[in-house]
């Protein structure tokens, strides 16, 4: 352990690590996600002494993924700790069906997927996590296995960005003894997850390695700044790929997209490949970019297509977004490709997400009476929606305002019984047909049961800071 963290990590230290994560609140309302190993409850303790110093509050929250038999008694054992030490606490529960195989990955997702609805629904907007300097270096161990580029081995970054919080992780630069000793310090127990000594995860055969990597002198400080050194170097290129896309796309509220696609695929390649990979992303509503293999070779075809006649039936499909040249025009056509549509969801009263690209809200006039459901406008057709528009009083956009390709990727809210497509929509009011700003303008809108915006996974641009993706660490 480094030699001045052999006693634990003391209050100084530790407000030495939170600064360059902000800015924060002048009272700052934080959330730690704590398992009960010593990593996350070391975190804890010390951001609610941090917190607390500045006027602000901190929960704890645990999640319980339903995969061990212990896990409902651990998250108890965590909660009557942290009422001990005066830190509010909530147990969130993964249920549902389990996968059978990558069930580690499924559950990182599904836990940061409770942890940020917890807190977008708290009004909490920094979420901290207690990966450290030693699981800094399995991640860029595990990168190099998969061999990873330049981006990969950034590894994770202390600052990551997900659609309603932020991501901090202050003890990056930490060795993982530190949380230990900073515990024996304070004289409070952990709980051991046993799945850290199961061989069947890649990071616990990584970990047991350590002494003989030592031995070569590849240690986790060395794999740590090396991640830090091409975290640099990610994030000078992400201000490059930022203002590329920034010239090149004109992303439209109805969550398609125009592109000046010679522009977008200027050289050099790599940088060429990282727009055209977070374009489709934003467009299909994907949480990451399509593996690089597939954006090469939808490169080189792009690129093809540039320099060959063009054709208003070419283009190609990848990343749940189809691509094609606009017909009469200059630029290209991104949008939604027309299969796999979520299944019909159902609205209550508060906020959804719906595929990955759209956030549908209560509108001020409140609901309607019956069922409210949303669907793709696809799964209707665009006559029905039409003709339920010209019914409404609603204005019918035409191919100059929304091209067709765009029409059937866009959320279409129903309302009937408890099954919204049976009997072929026999008996169903579209109520909305589409709620974007392209369509407004009749006073009629205004007064929507609901409304939607564009938000997708992953936005058209981001900070240089969080490109690291935001689960790319142990559970």
């Amino acid at each position: 352990m480094d030699a001045d963290l052999s006693s634990g990590l003391g209050k100084a230290r530790f407000a030495a690590l939170m600064a360059p994560l902000g800015p924060f609140e002048p009272a700052p309302r934080l959330a730690v996600a704590v398992s009960g190993g010593a990593d996350s409850l070391a975190l804890v303790l010390l951001t609610a002494d941090w917190a607390r110093a500045r006027g602000g509050t901190v929960a704890a929250l645990t999640v319980d993924h339903g995969l061990r038999p212990d896990a409902a008694a651990e998250a108890a054992r965590v909660a009557d700790w942290m009422a001990a030490a005066g830190i509010a606490h909530h147990t969130l529960a993964w249920t549902g069906a389990k996968p059978a195989h990558g069930v580690q990955a499924a559950a990182r997702t599904a836990r940061l997927d409770l942890l940020e609805g917890w807190c977008r629904s708290h009004g909490v907007l920094d979420l901290l996590l207690a990966h450290h300097r030693d699981d800094q270096a399995e991640t860029v161990l595990q990168r190099l296995g998969r061999g990873s580029g330049p981006d990969g081995l950034a590894a994770m970054a202390p600052v990551a960005y997900r659609r309603s919080v932020r991501l901090l992780r202050p003890l990056l630069s930490v060795p993982g003894a530190a949380t230990r000793a900073t515990l024996r310090a304070r004289g409070h127990p952990w709980i051991e997850d046993p799945s850290n000594r199961d061989d069947t995860f890649q990071r616990v055969r990584l970990r047991r390695l350590g002494p003989a990597l030592a031995e070569a002198e590849v240690t986790a400080a060395g794999l740590a700044l090396a991640a830090t050194r091409a975290a640099e170097r990610r994030a000078e290129a992400t201000q490059r790929i930022n203002a590329r896309l920034t010239r090149a796309v004109v992303l439209h509220p109805e969550g398609f997209a125009r592109v000046d696609m010679a522009a977008l695929l200027v050289p050099p390649d790599s940088e060429a490949r990282a727009a055209l990979g977070r374009l489709l992303a934003c467009v299909g509503g994907t949480p990451r970019p399509p593996r690089e293999a597939p954006v090469r070779r939808a490169l080189a075809c792009l690129r093809a297509a540039l320099t060959g006649p063009r054709e208003g039936g070419a283009g190609l499909t990848l990343g749940r977004c189809r691509v094609m040249p606009e017909a009469g025009a200059p630029t290209w056509l991104v949008a939604r490709e027309a299969r796999h549509w979520p299944p019909p969801q159902p609205l209550g009263t508060s906020e959804i997400t719906w595929d990955g690209r759209f956030v549908l809200s209560p509108g001020r006039s409140g609901q309607p009476e019956g069922r409210l459901w949303v669907v793709a406008l696809d799964t209707l057709g665009w006559a029905a929606v039409a003709a339920a528009r010209r019914d409404a009083g609603l204005p019918v956009p035409t191919t100059d305002v929304l091209p067709v390709s765009a029409r059937a990727g866009l959320p279409v809210v129903l309302g009937g019984g408890a099954d919204p497509l049976g009997d072929a929509c026999a008996g169903l009011h579209i109520r909305y047909a589409h709620p974007l700003s392209s369509l407004a303008g009749t006073g009629v809108e205004a007064e929507a049961p609901w409304t939607a915006r564009f938000a997708p996974s992953l936005p058209l641009t981001a900070p240089p800071t969080c490109l690291a993706r935001a689960n790319d660490g142990p559970m």
